[in-house]
């Protein structure tokens, strides 16, 4: 595998002070909402943690940024990146790295019953093979992992992605962003955790 992730529970992040930086503590102390600041906090935990096998610095030494997409990027001591994905909600924050400087995506989204309207808004018909609540949560985690391996996120519809038996197919503006990336064959790896939350990473297929 190209790359490598983590699975973190927020129940297990250490104190602020002790693994973030004075840009990313200040970042912290803005967020209004604390489910919020908590979440985003096990974020950047976890992505350290991953971190930490690659370069071999503090974790006040790494410091997440965002690009001009808006996409996470880690930077550490001595002009060194990674290529990065980060995600959290509720009791899970993930992260993954991937170890060529490919495109990477991932996504944890807790599995809970949606309304139709929702449905309707963000799938193509062809999709709803199936409309229990695990399912849906699991396709909207694979559409947010395919935006974000794109470095779009939720800048484009849904819609325009199209994932049906794992094939990914795209439509309009993100078929002119797939193409600009190479038209790469995503793949995905999935998880649920706790039977509570379904965990989704997308990659580029090696052919």
């Amino acid at each position: 595998m190209n790359y490598r992730y983590i699975i973190t529970k927020t129940t297990e992040v250490p104190d602020a002070e002790t693994f973030l930086t004075g840009m990313e503590f200040s970042q912290y102390k803005h967020f209004a909402v604390e489910k919020r600041a908590q979440e985003w906090l096990a974020g950047r935990y976890a992505v350290k943690q991953l971190a930490s096998e690659f370069f071999n610095l503090p974790f006040k030494k790494m410091q997440v940024k965002n690009a001009k997409n808006g996409m996470p990027v880690l930077q550490a001591d001595g002009g060194n990146h990674l290529t990065i994905s980060i995600s959290h909600r509720g009791d899970y924050a993930v992260a993954a790295i991937s170890l060529t400087g490919d495109l990477i995506g991932i996504d944890v989204e807790k599995i809970e019953p949606r309304p139709q309207r929702w449905v309707e808004q963000y799938f193509n018909k062809e999709e709803l093979i199936a409309n229990d609540d695990g399912y849906l949560t699991e396709l909207w985690a694979k559409k947010e992992a395919v935006l974000k391996l794109l470095g779009v996120g939720l800048t484009i519809p849904t819609t325009q992605i199209k994932i049906i038996n794992n094939e990914v197919q795209f439509f309009g503006k993100a078929l002119d962003i797939w193409a600009f990336k190479g038209s790469p064959k995503i793949s995905f790896e999935t998880k649920t955790l706790d039977d509570a939350y379904k965990f989704v990473l997308a990659y580029p297929a090696i052919i």
